[in-house]
């Protein structure tokens, strides 16, 4: 669901929706999850969030999905914080905040954290009621939740986040290319063994690994979205041969394009 003029945006993901792999958020999120687990690295930190727990980023976190539950489900919100108030407010309390409050789980049994949840709980509701106010209640609890994370300790950007996300943001831009090792490191003014260390800090993963998955999530995407056939989406990707793509393909999403096509649409 998405609210009018997206101020604030909403989604639900379970384990079948969310992609495996790197993001990167470009506004105030708050990952709310209401079944299962996921396994989760932030700035190549791992994390496992349950049932009942929430996860807050700030902009230009760097977040890698490893592996949820099938009966995994999740309420994202993205809003960007100035928007939860008024410009001389925000001058105050969102500008110095804005990257440094990087990010922090919430859990339930720990003290503080439940009032939080509760809020967060509360902006889902408000948004999902036919309500004229509904926005005004959500953009109040919101800029609550704001209020409780600036008043933690800053933190540091990490060194090289920079390069890290204009590598991920050049993968996931040419995921119909076949990119080299040369090509990705490149990118971030590296060299090929600088370039591999700063995949396996970050994400447990090689460059090239992790072109393949976001290849292979493009490819899904097609499968499930439309109707053209299995040959025509090796084509997009640059596949010559339709086998080698169906054994990639499998080697990612432990099945076979059509098996994926018949289990999702």
């Amino acid at each position: 669901m998405n609210v009018e003029e997206n101020m604030i945006d909403v989604q639900s993901w379970t384990g079948r929706t969310m992609e495996i792999g790197f993001t990167m958020t470009a506004q105030f999120q708050i990952w709310l999850v209401t079944q299962g687990e996921v396994e989760v690295r932030v700035n190549g930190t791992r994390s496992r969030l349950r049932a009942g727990m929430a996860l807050l980023l700030d902009r230009g976190q760097i977040t890698k999905v490893e592996r949820t539950d099938d009966s995994f489900h999740m309420t994202m919100v993205q809003v960007d914080p100035f928007d939860l108030m008024a410009a001389p407010l925000a001058d105050c309390y969102v500008t110095p905040f804005i990257e440094t409050i990087g990010h922090h789980v919430l859990h339930p049994t720990e003290p503080g954290h439940k009032a939080v949840l509760e809020t967060l709980h509360k902006v889902v509701r408000s948004l999902q009621k036919d309500s004229a106010f509904a926005l005004l209640d959500a953009t109040l609890q919101l800029a609550v939740v704001w209020r409780y994370w600036i008043q933690r300790p800053p933190v540091t950007r990490l060194h090289g986040q920079e390069r890290m996300q204009r590598m991920i943001s050049y993968i996931h831009d040419h995921d119909t290319m076949k990119l080299s090792l040369e090509d990705i490191a490149a990118v971030g003014g590296l060299s090929r063994a600088e370039c591999c260390r700063y995949f396996t800090k970050w994400g447990d993963t090689s460059p090239l690994a992790y072109v393949q998955v976001v290849r292979m999530q493009r490819a899904a995407r097609l499968l499930r979205d439309t109707d053209i056939p299995v040959a025509e989406v090796a084509n997009r990707l640059a596949f010559t041969s339709v086998s080698h793509f169906v054994q990639t393909f499998k080697k990612v999403h432990n099945r076979t394009p059509l098996a994926f096509r018949k289990l999702n649409t």
